[in-house]
């Protein structure tokens, strides 16, 4: 009954295919047990079926669109998402976020309005339901959902009128939703410095790192949040403490290309060349067995290590190679 694509992917065809709902519980049932093993792929085999059997089933859209975003399926995950709003415009504030993330632009802020509209609705319900955990996860949705509108008119609506204020009101308007949020207080330091405010930029940089480090490792911001961290402390020239946090993430991961690309450039401005050279190498090395996933990061990371490498004696990265000084 379901025409589909050639290399997978979501065709919506008439409803009314005859699944019964047991048969749909069973095909999400099966796509979460996929999920549990992280087989992204083989979860959207039978979030594709079940879709198929039901294509105005907006639950089964929203949450296999997430999948999308999740498994780097944009498309999918934009057609799934409009599809939803086509069916049921103020329902799931979560569609319109995500496809606030997916787009760019003007589309990009109509979407978080819309999303944050409605994600406001579900919070006064869960505040009159008394659902606490429910409103703990709202309020940590809405703080992002404005840091993201203040990022957006940081980047591509930063010519519009009034992007500046708008950046500093949604901020606060962040804060009394979430005061304590890591990535809030690195999104206003981030703010801060490119007013070229640099007290309160130090500040702000290190409201984020005291949070972080208060925090279990479990509970703790994701690796690229805390190397934002970490570009924010050497932004502020603060180098020691940027290399101290630097290497304690490497305790964490220490195949994470991000850390050694800022430990490199850390001991570049240091002079400390030779240690530098070494977070170079193991950078190329992380990349050599991984393979390039990001092309700007990449010629970054090699950019460094050449310059590095000219500020070192003729023959040093030879040797330093053959005796495992990048290893």
């Amino acid at each position: 009954h379901v025409k589909m694509a050639s290399g997978g992917g979501f065709q919506f065809a008439e409803p009314g295919a005859g699944a019964n709902s047991a048969k749909i519980q069973q095909l999400v049932a099966h796509a979460q047990q996929c999920m549990q093993r992280y087989d992204l792929d083989a979860a959207l085999k039978f979030y594709e079926k079940a879709v198929g059997f039901e294509p105005d089933n907006t639950d089964l859209l929203d949450a296999a669109g997430e999948l999308c975003v999740e498994a780097g399926r944009s498309d999918d995950a934009t057609k799934l998402f409009t599809r939803s709003i086509e069916l049921k415009p103020n329902e799931n504030s979560c569609k319109y976020m995500n496809l606030g993330m997916l787009a760019a632009g003007h589309d990009c802020l109509n979407y978080y309005r819309k999303g944050m509209e409605l994600m406001g609705n579900e919070l006064h319900a869960a505040l009159g339901a008394g659902n606490t955990a429910l409103v703990t996860k709202l309020k940590n949705q809405m703080c992002s959902g404005y840091c993201s509108i203040c990022e957006l008119h940081m980047t591509d609506l930063c010519d519009e009128e009034g992007a500046e204020q708008t950046c500093e009101q949604s901020l606060q308007k962040a804060k009394e939703f979430v005061p304590d949020s890591i990535d809030l207080w690195v999104q206003w330091a981030n703010l801060k410095l490119v007013q070229s405010n640099a007290e309160d930029g130090m500040k702000f940089t290190y409201k984020a790192l005291s949070l972080t480090k208060k925090l279990e490792e479990t509970e703790k911001p994701s690796l690229e949040v805390r190397c934002s961290i970490v570009k924010l402390l050497i932004e502020c020239e603060q180098l020691d403490e940027a290399e101290e946090y630097g290497r304690g993430l490497l305790e964490v991961d220490d195949q994470y290309l991000e850390t050694w690309y800022l430990l490199a450039l850390i001991n570049y401005h240091q002079a400390n060349f030779e240690e530098g050279f070494h977070c170079s190498s193991s950078a190329i090395k992380v990349l050599e067995a991984e393979g390039v996933e990001d092309e700007e990061q990449a010629a970054r990371i090699q950019e460094l290590h050449d310059e590095i490498e000219s500020k070192l004696p003729p023959g040093y990265a030879t040797s330093a190679e053959a005796g495992g000084a990048g290893g």
